[in-house]
């Protein structure tokens, strides 16, 4: 017999696949058919090791940024990463810039490092921010004192010339973590990678162990990150979506906030209320209460989709609202 430890809070991505998931914000368009080929290919793929240092796929990310090779570590998912770069702060004060993805401070706590809102040895950030989808400006980050990690896993979205990868190769303050499961719409696949000086690169080496991403994974990155044709669609497309969902959630009263990223928040009367309607329609939606520091049932936040999927949402919306409050 064995206990199963339970994620410690709530995450979005619905269980239930009959239902239309607003709760999970990955890219509308799906994994890049480059990526799909690569996985047809996934009995030979699996047959031996992978790079136990994950090399390719770091030399690709590298290109990606136009950074040295030996600045980048693969993991398994951004979420993997934050676990194993608390590992470097043993015995300092953390900050999280909040509110914020709940992973920062857990993983902290995890670690025994103490999270305050004061003075601070190294400050844990996203941008841009979740689950606001707020642009922070990168000299603004880089005015916090002390060491300072960023995660960036939405920032394909926003673009990469908000993006602080490049100074993370060269600033031992800085640590950058990125993430391919939300724009390449790969969230099973488990990867991510992160950007830092060589030297902050070799002590997480030592600390992690060998062939933690796996082949499929590792291979699905290496064509992701050299698929523009699929990037630029993303980027002309997510903007255009975001705009129209913004539009009719305003048109119905809600207050939706502005966003950088595939994502819009909006604050409701009753968020718990709100989403249980929607599991009516079929729609799955993210409360934001697990999020660290927001005020509790008064948030929901809504992925974005395709254009039909988007309309669903606001019909079911407008028929929620016959009967119950949705705005102010």
């Amino acid at each position: 017999l064995y206990e199963v430890r339970p994620v410690k809070r709530e995450h979005g991505g619905a269980s239930d696949r009959s239902l239309l998931d607003f709760s999970s914000n990955v890219n509308p368009l799906g994994p890049p058919a480059s990526v799909r080929l690569v996985l047809d290919q996934g009995a030979e793929l699996i047959a031996a090791y992978p790079s136990p240092d994950a090399r390719e796929f770091c030399a690709a990310a590298a290109e990606y940024h136009g950074v040295p090779p030996e600045c980048v570590l693969a993991g398994n998912g951004a979420a993997d990463l934050i676990y194993l770069v608390t590992h470097l702060f043993t015995g300092s004060r953390a900050r999280v810039i909040v509110p914020a993805f709940t992973e920062y401070e857990d993983a902290l706590e995890a670690a025994g490092i103490p999270v305050n809102r004061g003075e601070a040895d190294v400050t844990f950030l996203a941008n841009p921010t979740s689950p606001e989808g707020r642009l922070i400006p990168p000299d603004k980050i880089l005015d916090e004192p002390g060491s300072i990690v960023a995660d960036e896993s939405f920032m394909n979205f926003a673009g990469e010339e908000h993006s602080l990868a490049s100074s993370a190769a060269r600033d031992p303050r800085l640590i950058v973590i990125r993430s391919l499961t939300k724009f390449y719409a790969i969230p099973g696949l488990r990867l991510g990678y992160l950007i830092a000086p060589p030297e902050t690169i070799d002590r997480l080496r030592r600390l992690q162990p060998p062939w933690s991403v796996n082949a499929l994974a590792l291979a699905a990155g290496v064509v992701a990150l050299a698929d523009h044709e699929y990037a630029g669609r993303t980027r002309a497309l997510v903007p255009r979506l975001r705009a129209e969902l913004a539009a009719g959630l305003e048109a119905l009263g809600l207050e939706p906030l502005p966003s950088a990223a595939n994502f819009i928040l909006c604050r409701v009367p009753d968020a718990d209320l709100l989403c249980r309607e929607l599991l009516e329609f079929g729609i799955a939606t993210r409360n934001c209460d697990s999020f660290t520091d927001i005020e509790k049932n008064r948030f929901v936040r809504f992925a974005v989709r395709t254009g039909p999927d988007n309309k669903r949402l606001l019909d079911a919306l407008r028929e929620i609202a016959r009967t119950c409050p949705v705005n102010r």
